[in-house]
């Protein structure tokens, strides 16, 4: 395959310091944004809802997240890995095709999950009722996805903070009304958070004057299946551990224990996951320019895979000090919380675990970027595989044996294992970087351009 073209850097991106320190403040403003919004749903739930109630709104939200997170494994995280090395019409029609292909995922979606809810029991621990309420949404949240990848990955961070300040904008305004009418329940959460999408989405796709159908599934497929089918694999293995966590949870203990566990992930963890989910998005294009300019002979290259490994193990050894620093802060201050909450008492012995998994995640981005960059997708898949075989087999004999609080300690052992996979895996990449290196182009993407 060709080696794959270098572009002019266009004048609106940042340059100078100040420019810098702007592009990396929307990226992660950006995902605060985003956080917040999908972070509100389990918050108010835990607040608001009864524990039987919120669990089931924690089993929709969880199904959800492993719908719109795979179509991110077959769209967004090809467009940050892949979109990102080109411009002008190539990269156009690389975001086109995405968006036809999002369209259609959501589609399919929508109809898997009108499925499950009529055919599932509405019984049992396991409840599945709330599942239709976000059917009719999962269009839109997938095109919004997908829309702020397409931004990202064109490294105009301050477009995608655009239209996610619409989503939560529009999902706060319906939250304080159902508020104040006292309708709140866990259909209703998730109903505000699909129309906070569907806002943000048709911001994006009148501003960009775009219509999801006129991309083309089966161009996307076939000019990215080098990237989208292992990432898609990874993303299965992601999004099926992360579903498997509930259920063994809500199975094997309780609602309740799903409901308290969940709560302090959603307090504790999911910040860190927003963090390294915005780290993520702002250094895998970087990164993949610098893979990019590696695979050239000479001097050039050579700097280019010095600057992708310097990048890369000083933002590691940052993020090991600042994670450090989130335990021995941030552990006592929700245990704290937790003891003096009547509501999620029992769950304060999870504060410590919890927080040293989120110290291995921030420690391990860096390296998932670069990997991404390098378009390692078949370690990636590797690694993560690792990682849920050896956090399942952890949550299963901590839960039998020490209940809620083993299971805790059983998926921090998972993490750990995981970051010292990738770390082996990071340094055999590196030794492939260098002139031999060249990533497949997207079909046409050498076609002369206009004058």
């Amino acid at each position: 395959m060709p080696a794959v073209p270098r572009t002019p850097e266009r004048t609106r991106h940042p340059h100078g310091l100040g420019g810098a320190s702007r592009f990396v403040g929307a990226g992660l403003l950006d995902q605060l944004v985003i956080a917040a919004a999908n972070a509100a749903n389990t918050l108010l739930g835990g607040i608001l809802l009864s524990k039987a109630h919120f669990g089931a709104l924690a089993l929709a939200l969880a199904v959800g997240y492993l719908a719109m997170y795979l179509n991110r494994a077959v769209v967004g995280d090809v467009l940050l890995a892949l979109a990102s090395r080109y411009d002008g019409d190539p990269r156009v029609r690389l975001a086109r095709n995405g968006l036809a292909t999002a369209l259609c995922s959501g589609v399919v979606t929508t109809a898997v999950f009108v499925a499950l809810w009529a055919a599932w029991p509405g019984h049992g621990q396991i409840d599945l009722r709330e599942l239709v309420r976000l059917a009719p949404f999962m269009v839109p949240i997938m095109l919004h996805d997908t829309a702020r990848c397409d931004y990202l990955a064109d490294r105009r961070p301050d477009k995608a903070l655009g239209i996610d300040l619409v989503w939560a904008g529009t999902q706060a305004v319906l939250v304080a009304v159902m508020i104040a009418t006292h309708r709140c329940s866990a259909g209703a959460l998730l109903t505000v958070w699909g129309l906070g999408a569907t806002a943000g989405m048709t911001v994006y796709l009148l501003r960009e004057r775009r219509l999801p159908w006129r991309g083309s599934p089966a161009a996307w497929l076939a000019e990215t299946r080098h990237l989208s089918g292992w990432f898609t694999l990874t993303a299965i293995v992601a999004q099926v551990h992360t579903l498997a966590i509930s259920f063994t949870v809500a199975g094997r203990l309780s609602k309740i224990d799903l409901g308290n566990f969940r709560f302090v992930q959603t307090v504790q963890l999911q910040p860190v996951q927003n963090l390294v989910t915005a780290i993520s998005s702002l250094l895998t294009p970087r990164a993949s320019r610098h893979a990019a300019e590696a695979a050239e002979p000479g001097p050039g290259g050579t700097a280019a895979a010095a600057a992708l490994r310097r990048q890369t193990h000083r933002l590691a050894l940052a993020f090991a000090v600042l994670g450090a620093l989130m335990v021995l802060i941030v552990w006592p201050v929700v245990s704290y919380v937790l003891v003096h909450t009547h509501k999620f008492a029992e769950a304060a012995p999870l504060a410590l675990p919890i927080a040293l998994q989120g110290a291995v995640y921030l420690v391990q981005a860096p390296f998932t970027a670069a990997l991404r960059g390098m378009h390692q997708a078949r370690a990636l898949f590797g690694q993560y595989v690792v990682f849920a075989v050896v956090s399942l087999g952890g949550l299963a004999l901590g839960a039998g044996r020490g209940g809620l609080h083993g299971a805790a300690w059983g998926l921090l052992i998972g993490s750990a294992a995981g970051l010292i996979c990738m770390l082996m895996l990071y340094a055999g990449a590196l030794r492939s970087l260098g002139p031999s290196f060249a990533a497949p182009a997207p079909a046409r993407a050498e076609a002369p351009q206009n004058a």
